[in-house]
């Protein structure tokens, strides 16, 4: 599934909170939507602006850059960021993917 960050937005939304429901904190609002996971599981959280300006955690790296347009995998596990500069893909941790079948 393939969306435009800017005029997707409100696909983009709803894709990325069915990504991340029950594996932490998700908000959304109209310019941003961000994931942040719950102790005591792995720390990590990502934060996506319409914009296209993204920041992301995961144990030992950081990143944040600009992107145009985001890949969310069909089974929702993963999502790519894609823009002039490169390519980014987020991967949920298996520890958290494990919380989808208790």
């Amino acid at each position: 599934m393939k969306f435009a960050l800017e005029s997707d937005w409100p696909s983009v939304v709803e894709t990325f909170e069915r990504m991340f429901e029950g594996l932490g904190v998700v908000s959304a609002d109209a310019a941003s939507v961000g994931f942040t996971s719950l102790a005591p599981h792995v720390a990590t959280g990502l934060v996506l602006n319409r914009s296209g300006k993204m920041a992301a955690s995961m144990p030992l790296h950081a990143i944040e850059n600009t992107f145009t347009d985001v890949v969310f995998e069909d089974d929702l596990t993963a999502l790519s960021l894609i823009g002039s500069h490169g390519s980014y893909t987020y991967r949920v941790p298996s520890e958290l993917l494990n919380l989808r079948s208790s």
